[in-house]
Parts: C-alpha cells; sequence; structure tokens
C-alpha cells in the first residue's frame, strides 16, 4: 500500500511541476496563505473574542476544539513522522519543516469548515444552505490545491490534513450541541 501512496504522490507533484506558470504560482502563494499561521490565528482570535462578547460559549468551545486540537495534532504528528517534503528542485518557494500531514489543508479546513457550520446552522433560506458548504468546498480545495501545484506538499499530506481536520471540526460541532443541551 505504501509504494501505491508513494507513486500517486510522486505522478501528482510531476504532473504539477509540468505545468506549473508563474501567473498561476504568484496567485496560489496568495491563496496558500489564507491556510498559513498568521491568517488563521488571527481569524481565530478575532471570532473567538466576538463569540466571548456575544457570550456564546458553546460555540467558542467548538471552535477552539476545532482549530487548538487540529494545530496540536499537526504539530505532534509531524514530528512523530518526520516525513520529508518534496524536493527543493519541485518547490515555487523554499518550506522547511516536516511534510506530513499538510499544516495549511488541516488549519484550513478547521477554522473555515467550523466557521461555515456556525452560519450554516442559522441560514434560513435554501440558498444559504447550499451557497455556504459550497464556498468552503472551494476555498478549502483550492488552499490545498495550492499546497501541491507549489510543490511543497504530497498529496497524501493534503489528504491527510484534511481528513484530521474533518475529525476535530465533527468533534467540535458534537461539543457545541452538547453544551447547549445542558
Amino acid at each position: 500500500m505504501t509504494e501505491i501512496i508513494t507513486s500517486i504522490d510522486q505522478t501528482v507533484l510531476e504532473s504539477l511541476y509540468a505545468i506549473r506558470d508563474i501567473s498561476t504560482v504568484y496567485m496560489l502563494i496568495w491563496i496558500t496563505e489564507l491556510g498559513g499561521l498568521v491568517v488563521i490565528s488571527g481569524l481565530t482570535l478575532c471570532i473567538a473574542l466576538a463569540l466571548t462578547l456575544k457570550a456564546r460559549f458553546a460555540e467558542l468551545a467548538g471552535l477552539i476544539i476545532s482549530v487548538a486540537l487540529s494545530a496540536g495534532a499537526v504539530y505532534t504528528i509531524k514530528h512523530l513522522v518526520e516525513r520529508a517534503r518534496p524536493n527543493e528542485t519541485f518547490q515555487a518557494y523554499i518550506e522547511t519543516g516536516f511534510s506530513f500531514p499538510s499544516g495549511h489543508a488541516t488549519m484550513a479546513l478547521a477554522l473555515y469548515g467550523f466557521i461555515v457550520w456556525l452560519l450554516w446552522r442559522n441560514a434560513s433560506t435554501v440558498f444559504w444552505r447550499v451557497a455556504l458548504p459550497t464556498s468552503a468546498v472551494i476555498i478549502i480545495g483550492i488552499i490545498g490545491f495550492s499546497r501541491l501545484y507549489l510543490g511543497l506538499h504530497w498529496a497524501s499530506d493534503v489528504l491527510a490534513g484534511f481528513a484530521l481536520a474533518g475529525f476535530f471540526v465533527r468533534l467540535g460541532i458534537i461539543v457545541v450541541k452538547r453544551f447547549e443541551r445542558l
């Protein structure tokens, strides 16, 4: 199984490198930052403050679980697995640190996924109940794709990041619903 994953990872990396162009690189560098530490931390703090000021403590707990536990899990897994990033030849810019799982992919899904759930549950029209998750899938998907296109991660890193964040977003949602029943 490892050989199949490695083969797919290498094929995706080489295929995207072969079609890479500079204008797309610049656009995706900007987009990839939407999953970066500064943006994710800043947005998380702003939303946490807003939830605190509105005394929406159940939702605050869910946000913290989704984002903070995702971040902790990424850090822990990266240092346990110690998977190398793709060769610098393929990287649009040099990233340091371990590759597995993708922190950008994980944190994008952890934050934006949870925010969209908060908005979705209060959406009153069919339009918003469809538009919100569709927008989230597109934004989160493009952030994950940017990590691949820029040669900074293997495809399996991004997919693992999405799976990891999905777990913690779901856990955050469960906690919100349980707190609201108290």
